[in-house]
């Protein structure tokens, strides 16, 4: 039976209200969303009859890489709403991104209903499975009805997706919504919002793999190495610091704000060392997520011929190196029960102390000016950050810098980055989505190629709430490809440097946003030790990408060679 406007209006609304109020009873706090009219029922319902944030971006990239970043930080699904036709096609990097890195978003995009489809209606295209695999999840609803059978199956649907963003592997979930006009009733009688029997307890992941299982296939390493990725915590390897096991770790895990002298932040300079490779032979591998960024380290892996055991717990194949690994899937809280077996005698000693040469070198280094080379950034980052704050770090030189540069050092910092797909995109976004409403200060380590691509974000600094301080280092250009080889051919810097002729301080004066030029390292520590209170605030710093170059060539070049 064809509906009234009446009662296709009357279901809008009551759509929105359910629609607002499961996921409110589900958990979720937040939802960034972009202005359009077909999406309407969405952020009417959640605006008037939930107590869950809405929060209004004008750019779906920016509104999308925003929305990540409160999920990183938060570890819980954050929302997106959007209008229908290309607006959700913005989304799409942030959804690699999410999808990649393991990052719970749930994806509401509103649409033109079955009739206006495949006939030229404006502001319509097919949005059914537009992600692909880069969702965990997709749903297609019918239109709104007035029944109950249409309720029950919203609330089942939006259980679902909410459970499967969080699952084993967590990640994106999309859902959309199509509605016909009117979209809007100013009725709100007759809507019950009695929920309670459709939701439960999301019920616990069970792993098929044992912390038992793992110590049979290591239980005759004498020379175990262990690779900690992004996700792994200081705590879940806190149990195995004792066991005389050196701990190489990601650029941005949590491991690295800590003193322990398991811990080797060298390696980058240790593996470029034949003189320490030869000896420092591992005869099993234990690699805890995703692998570091480093080639050197992957490239050293791969000719040590060492058994490799990959545990990841989202089930998912993580090691993409050469030759065999055994894939296993615990939680990383289990890894605690692995039983470690007696290491070789001096085996961890090795590593130690070669790694005590190389930071000596290194520390001599960085105690000189070095000009304003643009990794000693890094290194004063991880001396002065102040305790329990953020850092993102972009992709390309300044995750590499954090990787190489950064030191050891016991604090609650967390560090934060876009590695799921490697991109520059998104940047300024997912950095401000961190720092929102954060109760500690915020900050940004980026290019400036990287902040101008996602500087559309700027145009959230009036409703940005906490405080984040933004260092650009400004090189002129994409410092990356310095160290290619194409670096010496004539079309280098049309093609690959590309830098961009620009004014940051007329680009921040625009937005309204705090500026400052910095030459002394000195003013960067202050900047560091003592951020903006609150705000936003960047500061430019100048550097020279082919001396900085030569610099990073000489300090990965540090051996254990008292000489060198």
């Amino acid at each position: 039976m064809k509906q009234t406007p009446e009662e296709i209006a009357h279901a809008n609304l009551a759509f929105g209200a359910y629609f607002a109020k499961t996921l409110s009873i589900l958990g979720v706090e937040k939802i960034f969303f972009s202005p359009g009219s077909r999406s309407t029922p969405m952020v009417i319902g959640v605006e008037r009859y939930s107590d869950i944030d809405l929060i209004p971006v004008l750019d779906e990239r920016t509104a999308a890489f925003l929305a990540l970043g409160q999920s990183k930080r938060k570890k819980q699904p954050v929302g997106l709403i959007c209008t229908s036709g290309s607006a959700l096609t913005h989304w799409f990097p942030a959804v690699t991104e999410a999808s990649h890195s393991g990052i719970p978003l749930l994806l509401f995009s509103a649409d033109r209903p079955p009739e206006l489809q495949n006939c030229g209606a404006g502001q319509t295209i097919d949005q059914q499975n537009i992600f692909g695999n880069f969702v965990r999840q997709f749903h297609q609803l019918e239109v709104p009805q007035t029944n109950g059978n249409y309720r029950d199956h919203l609330v089942t649907v939006l259980k679902s997706a909410y459970q499967k963003s969080l699952d084993v592997n967590p990640g994106p979930v999309h859902i959309n919504f199509p509605f016909r006009e009117p979209l809007l009733s100013e009725s709100a009688s007759d809507i019950d919002f009695d929920l309670t029997g459709f939701l439960t307890e999301h019920t616990a992941n069970i792993y098929p793999h044992s912390p038992t299982e793992i110590s049979k296939i290591i239980s005759s390493s004498e020379k175990l190495l262990i690779i900690a990725g992004q996700y792994v915590e200081k705590n879940h390897l806190k149990q195995l610091y004792s066991k005389e096991v050196p701990v190489i770790c990601d650029s941005l895990s949590s491991i690295r704000n800590t003193d322990d002298a398991s811990l080797i932040l060298r390696y980058e300079n240790l593996l470029r060392d034949q003189h320490f490779t030869q000896k420092a032979k591992p005869d099993s591998i234990i690699i805890l997520g995703p692998l570091p960024t480093s080639k050197t380290l992957r490239k050293w892996i791969e000719n040590t011929s060492s058994k490799r055991i990959s545990i990841e717990p989202r089930g998912i194949k993580v090691d993409p190196l050469s030759g065999e690994s055994i894939d296993c899937q615990i939680s990383f809280d289990q890894l605690s029960e692995i039983d470690i077996p007696t290491q070789e005698p001096g085996w961890l000693d090795y590593w130690q102390n070669a790694e005590e040469k190389i930071n000596s070198k290194m520390t001599n280094a960085f105690s000189d000016e070095l000009t304003l080379f643009e990794g000693k950034l890094a290194y004063l980052l991880s001396l002065h950050l102040p305790d329990r704050s953020n850092l993102f770090v972009a992709n390309s030189m300044p995750i590499r810098d954090i990787e190489w540069f950064w030191q050891k050092k016991t604090s609650n910092r967390k560090l934060f980055g876009n590695r799921g797909v490697n991109g520059i995109d998104g940047t300024l976004g997912t950095a401000i989505g961190i720092a929102h409403e954060s109760e500690h200060p915020s900050f940004l380590l980026t290019g400036d190629l990287a902040f101008l691509h996602d500087s559309n974000a700027m145009l959230f600094a009036k409703q940005f709430k906490g405080s984040l301080t933004i260092f650009v280092i400004n090189n002129e250009g994409g410092g990356i490809f310095e160290h290619l080889p194409i670096s010496g051919e004539p079309e280098f810097e049309k093609c690959f440097a590309t830098p961009q002729n620009f004014d940051l301080s007329k680009l921040c004066s625009t937005f309204g946003i705090k500026y400052s030029l910095e030459t002394s390292w000195s003013q960067i520590i202050e900047k560091i030790e003592k951020p903006i209170a609150a705000g936003i605030e960047i500061i430019e710093i100048p550097t020279n990408r082919k001396k900085d170059r030569e610099i990073r060539q000489k300090l990965l070049s540090l051996s254990t060679d008292t000489d060198a």
